[in-house]
């Protein structure tokens, strides 16, 4: 339990982040930005990740949200907006490769699950438009003042919108994130 409040400890009220940003206004702006869902369909709550296909702690956290998305009482949808910072060519050549695909829930847990083995085959060549997309993701990510990936997005159990920089453990997402109780 004193690993779950140091780690409470850590995360940041988003109005920190953004100072005087208008909270609508800032909400808006994830939900416009090119994101890819996994979760809850309908859902009561979501969460939004700033992930780069280049970012080994991105698939961490990724793979430490699966039980939680898969979970019967999720209510959760994990909302993966994709960057492109670490690595400019594999960031946009894979998050390409994700954003372009059928189902890019797939598309992106075939590279996260297989992240260690290089992740998704990535595209030869990525679209303007998917290009652009990934380049308006980065400058929401820089323009919120966030330097590094992953980082969380959620509103916590009491209504707050907070900000979870690098990979939040399972006990940290199970109770604040997804808000799941354990039984």
């Amino acid at each position: 339990m004193k690993l779950l409040t140091l780690l409470l400890s850590l995360l940041l009220p988003l109005s920190a982040v953004g100072a005087q940003a208008d909270m609508d206004s800032l909400l808006a702006r994830l939900e416009s930005s090119s994101w890819v869902a996994e979760g809850a369909d309908p859902s009561q709550r979501v969460a939004y990740v700033f992930t780069d296909m280049a970012c080994p702690y991105c698939a961490e956290l990724w793979e430490n949200m699966q039980p939680l998305i898969q979970h019967p009482d999720n209510s959760l949808q994990v909302r993966h907006i994709i960057v492109g910072l670490i690595h400019p060519k594999r960031s946009f050549t894979q998050g390409g490769a994700i954003l372009a695909a059928p189902d890019p829930a797939a598309a992106l847990a075939e590279h996260e699950g297989h992240y260690d083995d290089g992740g998704i085959r990535p595209l030869e060549r990525v679209p303007d438009a998917i290009r652009s997309q990934i380049h308006n993701n980065t400058a929401l990510m820089i323009g919120l003042g966030l330097q590094g990936t992953p980082a969380l997005v959620f509103e916590d159990s009491q209504g707050r919108w907070r900000l979870a920089p690098g990979v939040v453990g399972e006990e940290a997402l199970r109770a604040e994130v997804f808000q799941i109780s354990e039984q």
